[in-house]
Order: C-alpha cells, then structure tokens, then sequence
C-alpha cells in the first residue's frame, strides 16, 4: 500500500494491524511533501525531526501493547494559526512572525494525545482573513488542480495540502468558510461543527495576550478525503476543555446508519446574493438527481421567507464588530463615511464601527430568530444540500477586484461569503463532499447542513451520498 494515498482511519488500522508502521507512514508522508511542496507551498512548517520522533515512538507503543488511541501513528497536518508546542504560530500576520509556541493548542493536545503525528503545519491568508491563500509571511499557496487558481482560505494550504497526498488529515478553522471553501476547491471532505462543539483555545486570532473576542460563529474542524475520517477526528476533538465557558458538553452520539431511502433532503442551487455558475447549477442538479435516484425524498426548498441580505448583513456586522471592538475611535472614524458604498463589506465596516450596543443586541436578536427559522425548517428535512461557492476555484486577483462568475462581476468578499455565513450565524453543522467537475476540470464540492449539535446524523446523511459519488478524486499532477 502507498502511505500518502491511503485515508486517515485506514491508516490506522493498517499501524494497529502492524500491516504497516508509523515510522513507514510518515516517512513516506515526508519524502512525498519533500518532493511535491516546493511549488504547491501548502506545508509551510515541516517538523520532520519531531514527526520521526513521534512515530518511532508509536510503534514502540505498539509492540509493547499498550493501549492505541484512534490515530495511533497516523501522520497530520494542523492549521499554521493553531499553537503546536516548539512552532512558529504567526497566523501570517507579520508582527508575530517569531512568536513560537510554548504548549499545544487545546484541539493540538487532544490530537496528539489519540495518537496523531504532526508533520508540520499549512499555509493561511493574514489572519484567517481571505478565501485565496496568500501569506505575506510564508508566500502564496496553489491549488493542485491548476497551478493558477486559488487554493481557498483560509485553510487552503491545508486543503491542498490534503488533496495533493501530502497529509491524509487536517485541522482547520471557518467562521465564513474556511474549511469548507477549501474542500470545495481542492475537491477533498470538510466539516464545519456546531458553533462551540469544538473548543478553540490556541488558536490565532484571537491575538495572543489580548482580550479574546471571537465570541460568536468561529468553528474548528477536519478536513479529509473520506466522512468516515471526518467522524473520527470530531469524536476526538470535540467537548469542552475548560478555557471557554461557550463550549457545551452536548454529547455526540452515535453515527446512524441510514439508506438513501431513509432520507429527506432539501435542496437549494442558488441564493439572491450572488447566482451561482452553470458548472455549479449542474452539479447541484445531478447530485439531486442522483440522492432521488437512489430513493431519496428530495425536494428544491429554502425556509419560507428567509431574508438572505439580512442574513448576510448580520454575519458581516457580528463579524466585523468581533474585529473591530478594540480600535480606537479615531481608527473606526476612517470608515464612517463608507456607509453608501456600493459594496456590501464597506457598508458593513462602516456600521460595525460606530455600532452602538443597542445595534449588536439587535443583530443579536435578529440571530436568535434566524436560528429558529432555519432549525424549524430542518424539523421537515435530514440535511439541506446548497453549493459551497458560486462557481469552481478561480484564477487567482487581487481582493479589490470583483470575483466574476461566468462573466458577470460581484463584489469579492460578499460573493465569496454568500453561500457560506449562514450556518455560522446560524450555527449550524455543514459537511462537505467532492460531487462534480465543471467543464475545466476542476472540482465541485457542495455542502450538506444539519441541525445544531446534530453532526451524528448529518454525518449519517454524508455517508449515504458518499456511497452514491465516486472516490475522493486525486489532481492529474499529484496522481503518483
């Protein structure tokens, strides 16, 4: 068996087994990002010393049959803004380039300690800030697919990372659809939890040392090339770890086992904010083709009058508010004046920075009532299947420039948000499979929500899909 093609849970099974070894996995694992990264720059971090270190000890783990978590002596990747002990943790935002961390963030420990092998860490946009990977620190990641386009973001070197066999697993982060865009792009598996199903302790931003404000709709997930993994690294990372008082002790449960049959699944191929492509029309309408093929109930529906600009303005406001709490008045005055522009996330900069209090809690309130909307909606349905992005990965631009699709411009960070901020103001979990191709070739992913704390299920629902797609694709460059 070839290591770096193989899925993390079956991995596992092959060093539990002693089919194969850790040191056997990751060695290959750190020949292969030694040969292929160089151009694809998604490791930007290699800890090759430490992961030798690790999966050396993880077989003797083994042969002296002491008890193996769910990981044992499988190599990973980690996400550059989370704190592992002995790296840089610099999120890309230069003045913490040598900041180093001194202990593992929270999801970090609970990683390693089911077994993982860290190989190093991938490749984020400043501050988690962007949906094109572009590190003014460590440079610019690329997509695998094709070697122009964007990788997504802000987990794209991670993504790459996993679509281009460099790491069978991830650890990421979204709070607009960060690890869920770069699935998509990369055509590999995410998960976005329920808001604080998963801790995040250690991870940037919050900046270190500063009061922490990342309070609402910031999730930390997998991603992956199979759901199976996706289950695995949630039951390891997820439940309450004593730092954030936000985090709930709901329990898991078991993954159900369902049939196509079983299901009842909403569909939406395209919003008002931004029409998706023909290429992500189709794929839509084929992957609903197919679940109703298979003898799923699947219905074109939406909760009945959902307001999506509202929905997005309240995103953008609770978002930008968490950004700009700490400025100084005479820094929030800069953006007053943006309040007529035509863009969308100007208008929002500029509400959020002269936001009263009255406002945020009445954003808050308008939250409240969409989640119920939403949760509602879903009492009638398993999972609401919606693209992830408005069309396949593209070419990459610059951020002031409109993100055009199929011809037809929209202002860059509203459209690459459009599809993705309502399960993080809704909280709501969303799962991600590879489902198509557009005409060019490059990956499709869409996603499937479920209701919040309702990941069991939804990840019950994923695997049904996954049975109908065919496999997790590999990019033609990175096929040997």
């Amino acid at each position: 068996m070839n290591p770096c093609f193989e899925t993390a849970t079956r991995l596992a099974r092959a060093i539990r087994n002693g089919r194969l070894s850790s040191v056997e996995a990751t060695k290959a694992h750190l020949d292969r990002i030694a040969r292929v990264n160089g151009p694809l720059n998604a490791l930007v971090l290699v800890d090759e010393a430490g992961a030798m270190k690790a999966a050396r000890a993880a077989d003797r783990a083994r042969s002296q049959n002491k008890s193996l978590g769910p990981l044992h002596g499988v190599p990973i990747t980690i996400k550059e803004a989370f704190d592992v002990a002995g790296l840089k943790t610099t999120s890309s935002h230069p003045p913490l380039k040598d900041n180093v961390a001194t202990q593992d963030a929270s999801l970090v420990a609970r990683l390693r300690a089911a077994g993982a092998v860290i190989l190093g860490k991938t490749n984020v946009p400043e501050l988690c800030a962007d949906f094109q990977t572009d590190s003014p620190i460590f440079g610019t990641t690329v997509n695998p697919w094709d070697e122009r386009r964007t990788a997504g973001g802000s987990t794209g070197g991670g993504g790459a990372a996993v679509a281009a066999r460099l790491s069978p697993l991830e650890l990421g982060s979204d709070i607009g659809g960060s690890v869920r865009n770069p699935a998509h792009y990369n055509g590999i598996f995410s998960l976005k939890p329920t808001e604080w199903r998963v801790p995040g302790h250690g991870h940037v931003p919050d900046l270190p040392g500063q009061t922490r404000s990342t309070r609402y709709m910031g999730t930390f997930g997998p991603l992956a090339r199979s759901v199976d993994d996706l289950d695995a690294a949630l039951r390891i990372i997820a439940g309450p770890d004593g730092y954030e008082v936000e985090a709930a002790p709901v329990p898991l449960g078991p993954t159900p086992r369902l049939a196509a049959a079983d299901l009842r699944i909403a569909v939406l191929t395209s919003n008002p904010l931004v029409p998706v492509s023909t290429d992500m029309a189709s794929v839509v309408q084929a992957t609903a083709k197919l679940l109703s093929g298979a003898g799923a109930k699947v219905k074109r529906a939406e909760p009945e009058g959902l307001d999506w600009q509202q929905g997005w303005d309240d995103w953008s406001d609770l978002f930008q508010y968490m950004i700009m709490n700490g400025q100084p008045l005479a820094e929030r005055e800069r953006h007053f004046d943006r309040l007529e522009s035509p863009d969308p996330t100007a208008r929002s900069v500029a509400r959020a920075a002269r936001l009263s209090m009255a406002q945020f809690f009445a954003v808050l309130d308008r939250r409240d009532r969409l989640v119920r909307h939403c949760e509602s909606f879903l009492d009638d349905y398993d999972a609401w299947l919606m693209p992830v992005m408005p069309d396949a990965a593209f070419i990459r631009q610059s951020r002031k420039l409109p993100l055009k699709v199929d011809g037809a411009g929209h202002p860059y960070f509203f459209a690459g948000t459009a599809y993705n901020f309502l399960a993080n103001l809704t909280g709501q979990p969303s799962v991600v499979l590879p489902c198509g191709f557009s005409k060019e070739g490059l990956p499709i992913g869409l996603q499937l929500t479920g209701k919040r704390w309702g990941e069991a299920k939804l990840l019950g629902v994923a695997k049904v899909l996954e049975k109908l797609l065919p496999p997790c694709p590999v990019p033609p460059s990175f096929a040997s």
